[in-house]
This record gives structure tokens, sequence and C-alpha cells, in this order.
């Protein structure tokens, strides 16, 4: 859907669908809740609504672990208009008043009982949806159904246990996917009639916003589950020997592994990114503008073996690696270059990392290197993070051990004789058993070696980003945080594409004392925010020990006196008001920083709304529900006014 012209700064606010709450919604926000939302947002002057992924992701509570692509989530559906839906009044008026009260949203108690009222609907009801021409049409329409919907339904009688433990179809053809759409129609119907259902719905409240003149903003993961429709059916396009994740950062010294597979970018490119092409229209069905989370994944991927469990291992893709014939030539021999990739210990070596574990240690996970009778390696069997994880060891002992297996220069690339260096390989014990001439020999070829990647990341960002943005005409922002190579920010601007300010990170990390980037100074084309899903909200950040208050009061907006100790609603006001000078084209806060704007919602802990806490698994995470209805917010004149106030601020700025 088309954004239209920019006359103004563009102010918005962030929600989860499933954090709203409305007089109508059955335990979860729905899609349809987006409309009288949007009615609150326009008479606060708001010009834009985000939201975080909305696809089908089964009885997960995270909107990052999509089992498709394409598949709405039928939690959105809202109950009470469906078609038959009458006749099952009393059922869904007995899940509403179960949830009513509660403070969290319990998504896969919800999603399950939603699934099962939507069930008998469509099962009595089938000989109608059996001949409806408008579904049927619509099946027709959309290449990504069958196979989705027979997809879900296996996984279904499956017990929903992932594909690669099916005893069959674990590697479809389309002719054994329509075959089994003929055999279970009824169950696979009933699969695309409830996606036929979500589409209806989401489409009328997108085209209501519209209507009011508020935008709607997605968000497109760049990465899918492998239990998920896409891989099952598309395998081509995925690589399944590699995990991506995120490299070590000031945040997790082992970095990040998310467990999705990569992409195979030369199959996807071979077939003219139809694949990526569709999703995005699919896209554009529903949204004036979009986020691709982890844009920096389009430049280049940090790509981790399947074995591994933590991120450190891992290696960017595309990038040059280090070769032997490199390596040979800087004078390292085979056998050096070797150990620097699976080094060797003395037992004395070893006892410096295991300490009293050594010698039970030695018998379990050690060998003697060959043709030696004192120097030892990892045995095949517990020659990676994963088998070291699962061993029955003692916390301590175990993180001895991966020590030990973080022990090196080179991870080794493909095909063979090819190396890439391990994130920590300036600082690797290993590094300095070698002679010192040696080290600042091998330290000239990393370096050089990093540097060589920036032309390649910039040429495959720019083809693969050139795709994406000139596909539709939604506006294109992207979520650029993490290591963010120096190709990034030129490629995004020569594409129009937005970058991402938060203001807590948007610091000049490099000069001392890593002052904040003053908000002026944002790029145009950027979206700026408070806070995001993935951090605390502003009275959770404040709250925060190793959040330096004062700095942020007096360095960066630039107030006298002492950062105060808890944020009053006048103090929000402040800091939105800041925020809300930014030179960037989109500022777009949580809905979270706005209710702080009245004590009325203020939680005694500001975890409780917090979305999500990354690296923490739990029910805490993406379950945030609003503290009131929608209803109750629009009625609540005193914020709003407090609102519109800041919004139209910013709005009557000039954008020249």
């Amino acid at each position: 859907m088309r954004y239209g012209e920019f006359s103004c700064f563009q102010s918005g606010v962030a929600v989860p669908v499933f954090s709203l709450k409305t007089q109508d919604c059955v335990g979860i926000g729905e899609f349809l809740d987006l409309v009288p939302f949007g009615t609150w947002a326009k008479t606060c002057g708001l010009n834009v609504i985000q939201i975080l992924p909305v696809n089908d992701t089964g009885y997960e509570s995270s909107p990052y672990s999509a089992r498709s692509a394409f598949a709405l989530n039928p939690v959105f559906i809202r109950l009470q208009i469906v078609h038959g839906a009458d006749a099952f009044k009393k059922d869904i008026q007995t899940l509403q008043k179960r949830f009513a009260a509660e403070t969290k949203v319990h998504y896969a108690e919800i999603a399950r009982a939603k699934r099962q009222i939507l069930r008998k609907i469509f099962d009595a009801n089938y000989a109608m949806f059996d001949k409806n021409v408008a579904l049927a049409k619509w099946i027709e329409a959309n290449s990504w159904i069958k196979p989705y919907a027979v997809y879900a339904m296996l996984k279904e009688k499956n017990g929903e246990s992932s594909w690669r433990s099916w005893k069959e179809d674990q590697d479809p053809t389309a002719l054994r996917v329509n075959s089994l759409y003929r055999k279970h129609r009824k169950d696979v119907l009933f699969q695309c009639w409830m996606q036929f259902e979500a589409e209806a719905q989401f489409k009328v409240a997108s085209n209501k916003l519209t209507e009011m003149g508020v935008r709607l903003k997605g968000d497109i993961p760049i990465l899918i589950n492998e239990d998920s429709a896409d891989v099952w059916f598309n395998r081509r396009y995925f690589s399944l020997d590699d995990r991506a994740g995120a490299p070590p950062d000031m945040f997790s010294y082992s970095g990040q592994n998310w467990g999705f597979p990569t992409y195979r970018w030369d199959v996807i490119e071979q077939e003219n990114f139809t694949w990526w092409r569709e999703r995005l229209a699919q896209a554009s069905k529903f949204y004036h503008a979009y986020r691709i989370d982890h844009v920096l994944g389009f430049f280049r991927i940090w790509a981790i073996p399947q074995n591994e469990r933590t991120g450190i291992l891992g290696h960017f893709s595309p990038a040059v690696p280090v070769t032997q014939t490199e390596l040979s030539a800087a004078g390292f021999k085979k056998e050096t270059v070797e150990y620097l990739q699976r080094p060797n210990y003395s037992k004395e070596q070893l006892r410096e990392f295991l300490g009293e574990a050594t010698e039970s240690c030695l018998e379990k996970y050690f060998e003697f290197l060959p043709f030696t009778s004192d120097r030892y390696v990892f045995k095949k069997e517990f020659d990676c993070e994963s088998a070291i994880i699962d061993s029955a060891e003692e916390q301590s002992v175990k993180d001895a051990l991966l020590k030990v297996q973080w022990n090196r220069i080179f991870v080794p690339g493909s095909p063979a004789n090819t190396y890439y260096p391990f994130w920590y390989w300036y600082n690797a014990p290993v590094l300095k058993t070698l002679p010192q001439n040696e080290q600042e020999i091998l330290g000239r070829l990393l370096h050089a070696n990093e540097a060589s990647q920036e032309s390649i990341w910039y040429a495959n960002g720019k083809k693969l980003l050139t795709v994406l943005a000139q596909e539709t005409d939604m506006v294109v922002c992207a979520e650029d945080l993490g290591a963010v190579p120096h190709c990034v920010p030129s490629v995004l601007g020569e594409l129009q594409i937005n970058s991402l300010r938060v203001e807590r990170w948007a610091r000049n990390w490099d000069a001392p004392g890593q002052p904040y980037y003053d908000v002026s100074e944002y790029p145009r084309l950027s979206v700026s925010t408070t806070s995001v899903h993935d951090t605390s909200t502003l009275l959770g950040l404040w709250n925060e020990p190793d959040f330096d208050k004062n700095l942020f009061w007096k360095n960066h907006l630039h107030l006298e006196g002492d950062a105060p100790q808890s944020l009053s609603p006048d103090v929000v006001k402040l800091l939105i008001s800041n925020i809300f000078q930014s030179n960037s084209l989109f500022c777009i806060l949580p809905v979270q920083d706005f209710l702080a704007l009245s004590s009325r919602w203020t939680p005694q802990n500001p975890e409780d709304e917090r979305v999500n806490t990354p690296g923490t698994v739990g029910p805490q995470n993406w379950a945030y529900k609003m503290p009131c209805t929608v209803e109750e917010l629009s009625d609540n004149s005193t914020l709003k006014n407090e609102i519109a106030k800041l919004v139209n601020a910013r709005a009557n700025r000039s954008l020249r």
C-alpha cells in the first residue's frame, strides 16, 4: 500500500497487536482492534501505528518464530464476526470472560482455545465453505496457501512436532503436496479458511486506518523458522548446515545463535528472487511501510555451524576466507594452521583451563594427538559446543571446557583449506604460543582480510536491498542495530531506506566519554525512538543500574542539576519532547512510553511493561498487555491532549 507524500514530520506509536485490549477482543489483541486504536492515535495527531510481525507462529508466543513467511496468525481473528459464529456465542463469551481480567497475554492457551472454536465453526458449516466461490478463488490466487495448509495439517496430525521428526513427508514434492491436499481436503481446507478469514479482517483494519489517515507499519523478519512451511516445501532456498545469529558484542560475550537457517541467496537469485518478491507482495496488502528486521543480514549474515550452540564460533557470510595458500606464503605450514584451528595441549596447559577437573576431563573428553604421547586434543565426538553443553558436568566444568573449545585463531571454512578468523583471535591464548614475529605477521594478515570484506558486503547489500526497495510502494525502514559495517549507511542512503536511531544507543562510541548524539544530528532518513520491544521502556531504563542518568540528563538533555531518581509524568514529557525534536523523518515511540505521561497507568514494576528480554526464555516475554482498554484510553482526554501538544509541536516544524 502506498504511504503517501510527506508534508510534515511523521509521529507514531508502536504496539504489538497481541498487546491491544478492547471490549470486543477475546483474550488477546486482534486485527480489528487496530481500528479503534487508530481512531485514538488520530485524535492525538499520530500518523503511524507500528506493529510486530503477525505471521502464524502456532503455539509459540514469539512473533519472530513464524512457521510461515506468508500466513497470518489465526489468533488475531475476531471470532464473533466469522460467518457461523452465532451458534457458538456461548463458547466465545466464556473464553472472553476467562481472560478478561488477566494482566498478561496467555498466548498458547488463547491460541489453542480460539483454534478449537474456529474448528467448531468450520465443521458446522463445512458444506457451505467447501462450495464457497470466494474462498476457492482466493486459494487459487495465493500460491503459498496449499503448501502451508498441508504443512499445518501434517504438523497437527504429528502432535505439533517439527517436520524433521515426521515418519514421512519430510521432503515433499509439489505433486505430493497436491495429493495430500486432495486426500485430506477437509482438514486442509480448514487451514485455508482460517487464513482467508484472517486476511479479510486484517485488510478491513488496514483499509479503515488508510481512510482515517493513519498509516500501518509492519515488521518483516529477514529469517524464518526451520520448522516452517517455507523451509519444509522450499528447501532449496535454505542452508540447514548453518544457523543465523549475531557475533559477540558488549551485551553477549559468546554472541547469539537464533537457530534459524541461513539463505542460499545464489538459488534465490537464480529464480529472480521470486520467493522474496511474493513475500513483499503479501505484506503490501496490509502495510504502508515496513521494518526490515536485522537489515545487516542482507549485507552479511553471522553463520554458525549447526552443531554449535552459541554464536562465538560463527563467521560472516558472504566473506573472503583466509586460504592455506595465503598462509603458506606468509610462512605458516599446514600443521601450524591446523594447530591454530584445533590447538593441542600438554597436560599442564589443560590444567590452566580445567584446574582440579583436569584428570577426569582428560579421560572423558580428550585423546592424544596422532603420533604423540603427551599432546591432547578433543575427541571428535566432543569437538563441538553441543556435546559439551549437553554433558552431565557441573556448569563450572562446562564453562572451562568451552574456553578450551574457544581457544583458537581460526574456524574452518568451506571448501577445505579455507579459514575464517575466530572473533576473539587477538586474545586467544594459543596466539601467545607463537613466536612474536609470527604473531605480528598473522595479525597483519588477518587485519588485511577484515578490511577486504567491505566491498563484498557493499555489493551484496546493494543487490539484495535494491530488489526489496523497488518491489513495492511501501516505505522501507531498516533495523540496523549491532556491529554495523561501514558500507551500510551509504547503501541505505542510496536506496532511500530509513535507518533506526534508538536514543539510548545513539552515541559516538569511539569518542572519549562516548557522548550521545544530539537528536538534531540524527539523519533525516531515519526512524528515531526512545525504546524498542527488545529494550526496557523509559520507566525501566531509568531504573537500570548501568544507565548513567546524570550523563543522559546533563550531557544529552542539557539540563541543570542531578537527574531525578524516578520518572514522573512531567519528566517523561521532557524526554518525549526531546526525542520529538529529532531530525528523523519518523519518530515512533512505544505505547508504554506514551502511557507514562499519565500516572494512571504507571506500573509498580517497569519490568511488567517490557515486551521481551533477549537471551531469556519464559512467560514474561511476548506477554505484555495494555493496562487499559482502548476505550478507556480514548476517554482519557488529559493524556490525549498531552500527546497531541507534543505531536503538534513536531508536526509544525518545517521539513526543509
